[in-house]
């Protein structure tokens, strides 16, 4: 599992962005505007996950114009960026201090990485391994053919 803080996960926002748009972002602002979920708020703090894909939670400024980023959009930059991965992102607003509440923001990254593998197809890879003199995903993959073939 991989976890992404803010910082991280503003930056591949920004990279997903300019790439699909084919504009460079001039900032990146999380937003505070739920006017329509204060039922969502618990002790001045107001947390969003992926059930809640409808939420605004940032606007991206360009030269031109402002855009709103939904939670949904934000996964799927996510997804983009770490193909064959669950993902669960967080949003939260503290509210403490203010209506300008602090905001953050965080993703658990958990990687689909241990397909099934037939012995003949790790041995090739054994092979690969040894032609990137690669010792430990050598070590790695000689272990699991071991395992798949001493029965």
């Amino acid at each position: 599992m991989m976890r992404l803080e803010t910082q991280d996960i503003l930056n591949i926002t920004r990279k997903q962005i300019a790439g699909i748009f084919k504009m460079e972002p001039v900032e990146l602002k999380f937003v505070n505007d739920f006017q329509g979920e204060q039922y969502l708020l618990t002790n001045d703090k107001l947390h969003l996950s992926n059930q809640h894909y409808w939420a605004k939670v940032m606007d991206c400024v360009f030269d031109s114009h402002v855009r709103p980023v939904l939670m949904c959009e934000v996964l799927y930059f996510l997804r983009n960026e770490f193909l064959e991965s669950d993902i669960k992102l967080m949003f939260s607003y503290d509210f403490a201090e203010g209506a300008d509440g602090a905001a953050a923001a965080s993703a658990e990254i958990c990687f689909n990485d241990s397909p099934e593998l037939q012995p003949e197809e790790i041995a090739e890879l054994i092979d690969f391994a040894l032609t990137l003199q690669d010792k430990q995903w050598f070590e790695e993959l000689t272990a699991k053919y071991k395992q798949l073939t001493v029965r």
